[in-house]
């Protein structure tokens, strides 16, 4: 049995009508995941101390540009349709930035609230 998580959070939530012509929600799903560590490179001509000054100036403009200093970054994963009914048989409540973590097991999908 293959069996798979993700992280989600809720990016927005709009009402919107289906091809019958009924209410619907339109959920927007964010996969929410860890940065990587970022590795800098010194160049082996250029003396250490120069190298390591590089480094740090490199590091505090990576502070000061927006989204940059955070450790988390977010994608975009999954646009659910579902009307009013469906929204209960997922059992979920969304509002935006709330989190969830998907559970994919064997062609089901299971939303619990983190």
């Amino acid at each position: 049995m293959i069996s798979s998580r993700i992280n989600l959070k809720v990016q927005s939530v709009k009402a919107v009508k289906d091809f019958e012509g009924r209410e619907c929600f339109q959920i927007e799903f964010v996969e929410v995941r860890q940065r990587p560590p970022m590795m800098m490179m010194n160049n082996p001509e250029v003396p250490d101390e120069i190298g390591q000054m590089v480094v740090q100036v490199t590091k505090s403009f990576q502070n000061m540009m927006p989204g940059m200093n955070s450790r988390d970054y977010e994608q975009m994963k999954i646009t659910l349709i579902v009307t009013g009914d469906e929204l209960e048989s997922f059992k979920l409540k969304p509002y935006p930035n709330q989190l969830y973590e998907l559970s994919i097991t064997d062609g089901s999908l299971q939303f619990k609230e983190i």
